[in-house]
Formats: structure tokens, C-alpha cells, sequence
């Protein structure tokens, strides 16, 4: 409740119903979560100052929860909100690095705390990476800055990274097709960290517990991989699950022995589904009114907390539960198959209530196929997109987009061969080409081949760009499968 020059206009003392009263519910709301789920250490992001955290604390104390110790991520530079570390054990020391680029010129600091556990130390790594309004090189250059610190440890060293990356643990797969991808394939999360073990731009193989501590170079596991696939979700962006936050941890929490990684205890916290409504995280709430925001009281953050456990001694695989990841190590950053045998591979939904998910249910071959569900809004809508790859050919006529699809929308597909070229549509029942969307009613409860002809000149690039476009108010469930750009019959080529 003091301006110190940087706020958010929505929290300016006395503006938009921010007041005592406002403060004060949603400092309690924030220490019942933390009091709820009942870390030991809690690295927390987007806070605007050490007296905010200090608050907090005191908050968290009316709650039988207390934090004696915490890091704070203000230095060097000053910014409109930063990492802190709440600890109930001593920290022994922290430091701060100046981080960039970002709105400033810099970027949130990135936060280093040691914890004391006893007789041994945990180096906790706080990260509040640019958000996506942002292309890739702006995390890329935090990612090399936190490498270049891990790199200088002691073999050996008990740390974790966590906090908000604004990455996905599987950036690298559709990215590019977001639109994202200044960085010529290459991820912060996924390359520069290496929760990935392959090159960029190519197939790639998940760092796992088993072959995290093998590889020669940099090896992260990213927890996220526990959980079952459709089960990770730590915010909702436009009706689409994200996973931007993690707690990744290197090869010492799985071939030491002095700290440890309990198998499987990575989870996300929605406190019995308190913190969720509609299905998404319960943010804090504000009302419009007259174009203004003001406060309702009511809610708690846009991103769930995640957790996990770290115990002393050595790694144990939990063996009593199924393995939760059922993903092929193979997969595709610029969705050069469409067999879907390991990821959606770079489609992405445009549309807010409509979303791309990996689907058994009655494939055409092979285990997955691609499911497209969701109802559009007011208004015409991209229901699922993605670069595909093919062979730059010279005459980009001879070749054909395949695909096997079923099930209910009324859609228009578009392609264009480069970012130069016009959309070609492809409308009604036999998907003709044209020069606009005429939206046609699909409904085949088994399978049908359809063949896309691409008018279009001949890729500059090796892909194309691919739209299933829905029409608005209607409802769309489809799935995709056997994706794939094709040659003449006597050249066939995928």
C-alpha cells in the first residue's frame, strides 16, 4: 500500500478498489495456499518488494506456518516485481545477477539462495523468465546466464531451478509454428538447459531419470514428465493448457547420495480444486467497469503451484505405481510425420475454448491420434495449426497434403507454401480448392482420406503452413491422423 514509483496501475494505493482491506484478503489467500500445501522452501515469483514478503510472512504465521528465513531477488537491478525464497530452514546466502534483455533494457534478476539442510547445503536457482509477447532469444540469453552458473559449480552439487520460464516442457514442439522461433530451432528450456538430449530442430529424446546423469554435457530432468499427459497444467492461456512453471533438477538428485529426488513426487497443488475455476486457475479477480479494473476480493493466482519432494540419501525408482509418461522418446520439432506416436508435434489451437490433444480413441494406425474438440465464439475461428515439413521441390504442384480425419465440424482447411504467398482454401465435401473460406458441414463417424493439392509455388522453406479453420458458433470434434505431404505416385516422398 505504499507507491513506490513502479506500480501496476491497478495497485495503486486507493486506485481500482485497491485499499487495505483488498491487500489484506489477498495476502491471506496466498499464505492459506502456502499454509495448505506446507513446503519447507517455497520459491515464489512476481513479488513487488521485501515488504510484501515480509507481509506475507507475518501472514503465514496467523496460519501456523512460519518462514524464518527467505532470499529476496531485488538486486542489482530494480524491477516491477521479483523472485523471493521463503525458507523454514537457515539461508545461507544469496546473490543476485542482472538478467536481459527486458522492458528496461533488463529482465527480472535471477535469484540464487543457499539453504542449510543440517549438515549439507541445496542451492536453490529462482528464474522468472520473459513472457511470450517476447521471441525465443529473450529466454535463450536467461537460459545462458543460469547455464554459465551451473556450469561453474562443483561437480557434484545439490541444486534445483525453479520458477516461471514461460516455456513449456515441450517448447521445441510447437514453438516454431507459434510463432516464437527467432532462434532457428533452438529452446531455452529444452536445448540450452538440456531437459532434451537431441540437437535442435531435429528429433527429440527426453532427458529421463535413467539418462540424466549420462550425458557429457549440460542434462536436466523436468519433473513434468511424471505426470500423466493430460494431466499438466499449471495455467490455462486462451483455453490452452501450459506447463511455464518448473522445479527442473540435474544429474546429482539421481546418482548422489547425499540429496535425492523422491520418484514421483512431483505433483500440482489445487488444494482439492479450490484453486481452480471452470477448470483453469482461480486468479485473482478484478470487475470492469466504465473501461476501468477494479478489485473484487475474490481469488488467487493465474498459475497453480507445483511440488515435489527432495529427501536425503540415494535415488530410489518408485516401482509400485505405472509409469505416468506413455511418450515415444522420438519427437518431431517441425512436425515432420503425423503419426502422433509421440507429442501433437507442433500443432497448436488458435481458438480459446478449442484445444489439440493426443487421442486413442479409435486411431487410423498406429497408438495416437490428434483430437481437435472445442465450439468456437462469435466469430470464424483457426481451430488447429501447424508447419509441416516436406522436400523443397521445384514444382510444389506435383505434390498433395494426405490426411485421414473423422468425426463432426463444419471447417475449411487453408494452405499457403510460404509466408509470401496467398491462402489456398479447400471447402466441401471434397475439399476442392479455392480462393476463400466457404464453411461446409464434415461428419463421417470412420475414417476418410483426404487429398489437399498444393497450388501454391514452391516452398522457400522446407514446410508449409496448415490451417483447419471452424466456422463460428458450432461445435467441432474431429481427429487426425497419417498427416503427410506427398509426391507423384511414381516419386512418392514423405
Amino acid at each position: 500500500m505504499v507507491d513506490n514509483g513502479t506500480e501496476y496501475p491497478e495497485f495503486k494505493p486507493g486506485a481500482c478498489n485497491w485499499t487495505f482491506e483488498t491487500y489484506h484478503i489477498k495476502l491471506d489467500n496466498i499464505a492459506a495456499v502456502i499454509a495448505a500445501a506446507g513446503p519447507d522452501i517455497a520459491v515464489l515469483l512476481e513479488i513487488e518488494n521485501e515488504n510484501a514478503a515480509r507481509d506475507l510472512a507475518d501472514a503465514l504465521k496467523t496460519k501456523g506456518r512460519s518462514y524464518p528465513y527467505f532470499a529476496f531477488g531485488d538486486k542489482p537491478n530494480r524491477t516491477v516485481t521479483v523472485p523471493c525464497v521463503l525458507s523454514r530452514f537457515p539461508v545461507l546466502d544469496c546473490k543476485g545477477y542482472a538478467t536481459g534483455p527486458g522492458a528496461n533494457g533488463f529482465s527480472r534478476n535471477l535469484l540464487e539462495a543457499d539453504v542449510c539442510l543440517g549438515s549439507d547445503t541445496l542451492k536453490v536457482f529462482a528464474c522468472h523468465w520473459p513472457s511470450k509477447k517476447e521471441p525465443e532469444s529473450f529466454r535463450i540469453e536467461q537460459a545462458n546466464l543460469l547455464k554459465d552458473k551451473i556450469e561453474k559449480l562443483p561437480i557434484g552439487e545439490s541444486y534445483v531451478i525453479a520458477g516461471d520460464l514461460n516455456e513449456n516442457y515441450d517448447e521445441c514442439a510447437n514453438f516454431h509454428t507459434a510463432g516464437l522461433d527467432n532462434t532457428h530451432g533452438e529452446t531455452g528450456i529444452n536445448h540450452v538447459l538440456g531437459t532434451v538430449a537431441s540437437r535442435k530442430g531435429a528429433y527429440t529424446d527426453y532427458v529421463t531419470k535413467k539418462n540424466v546423469a549420462k550425458s557429457s554435457g549440460m542434462a536436466l530432468f523436468d519433473p513434468w514428465l511424471d505426470i500423466a499427459e493430460n494431466k499438466r497444467m499449471s495455467e490455462v492461456y486462451r483455453g490452452q493448457n501450459n506447463t511455464p512453471d518448473h522445479i527442473l533438477l540435474p544429474p546429482a538428485l539421481f546418482c548422489g547420495n547425499r540429496h535425492s529426488y523422491v520418484d514421483r513426487s512431483f505433483g500440482v497443488f489445487s488444494w482439492d480444486g479450490r484453486l481452480l475455476l471452470n477448470g483453469a486457475p482461480y486468479r485473482w479477480q478484478m470487475r470492469f467497469e466504465n473501461h476501468r479494473k477494479f478489485h473484487r476480493g475474490e481469488g488467487y493466482s493465474d498459475h497453480l503451484p507445483i511440488m515435489l519432494k527432495i529427501r536425503k540419501g540415494s535415488f530410489c525408482f518408485d516401482r509400485s505405481s505405472p509409469i505416468a509418461m506413455d511418450t515415444a522418446s522420438s519427437h518431431s520439432v517441425f512436425a515432420k510425420t503425423g503419426g502422433f506416436e509421440s507429442g501433437v508435434e507442433g500443432w497448436v489451437s488458435g481458438a480459446t475454448h478449442i484445444t489439440c490433444s493426443r487421442d486413442t480413441e479409435g486411431v487410423c494406425s498406429g497408438k495416437y491420434c490428434l483430437k481437435i474438440s472445442g465450439f468456437t465464439g462469435k466469430q470464424n475461428a483457426c481451430a488447429a495449426r501447424a508447419m509441416l515439413g516436406c522436400a523443397k521441390r521445384p514444382d510444389s504442384s506435383a505434390r498433395v497434403l494426405t490426411m485421414a480425419i473423422r468425426g463432426r465440424a463444419t471447417v475449411s482447411f487453408r494452405v499457403r507454401t510460404s509466408k509470401d504467398d496467398k491462402w489456398t482454401y479447400y471447402n466441401g465435401e471434397s475439399f476442392g480448392p479455392a480462393k476463400s473460406a466457404k464453411y461446409a458441414a464434415f461428419d463421417h463417424a470412420t475414417w476418410k482420406t483426404v487429398r489437399l493439392p498444393l497450388m501454391g509455388r514452391a516452398p522457400k522453406s522446407p514446410e508449409i503452413e496448415f490451417e483447419i479453420r471452424v466456422k463460428k458458433q458450432t461445435a467441432i470434434d474431429l481427429r487426425i491422423d497419417n498427416v503427410a505431404i506427398k509426391g507423384p505416385p511414381d516419386t512418392d516422398s514423405e
